[in-house]
């Protein structure tokens, strides 16, 4: 049921930003202990060709997550879930070796309003 949204600039690649976000499933694994179900993750990851990060256009990075979750989870687990994504992030950002620039990274917890969110799957 949660979804995993990386958004990053261009010079960053698709499948790294994958990697990324199958590390944060198995944080949130480790966190909720037994609560939560990598089947039902959806993992989506948008570059962008076009942005800005300060003043420079198009020439920064960027890697911004978005971690979707229904509503009810304790603030201390949301707050472990950000810190350890956000570490993660930038210590992989840091092995990817691309050129030294500026690079934005930022981790949102987002809760999912329980009496509103419709899911189906169809097999």
């Amino acid at each position: 049921m949660p979804h995993i949204i990386i958004e990053t600039s261009k010079n960053i690649l698709a499948k790294e930003a994958v990697k990324i976000a199958k590390e944060i499933q198995q944080i949130m694994a480790k966190i909720v202990e037994g609560k939560f179900d990598p089947d039902q993750c959806k993992i989506r990851v948008i570059n962008y060709e076009n942005y800005q990060v300060g003043l420079e256009e198009n020439d920064e990075n960027f890697i911004h997550i978005s971690i979707k979750i229904l509503a009810g989870r304790a603030v201390e687990i949301r707050q472990k879930l950000a810190s350890q994504s956000f570490e993660f992030s930038n210590n992989f950002y840091k092995n990817l070796k691309l050129p030294q620039k500026r690079c934005d990274i930022s981790v949102d917890i987002i809760e999912m309003d329980r009496e509103t969110y419709q899911k189906i799957t169809i097999k």
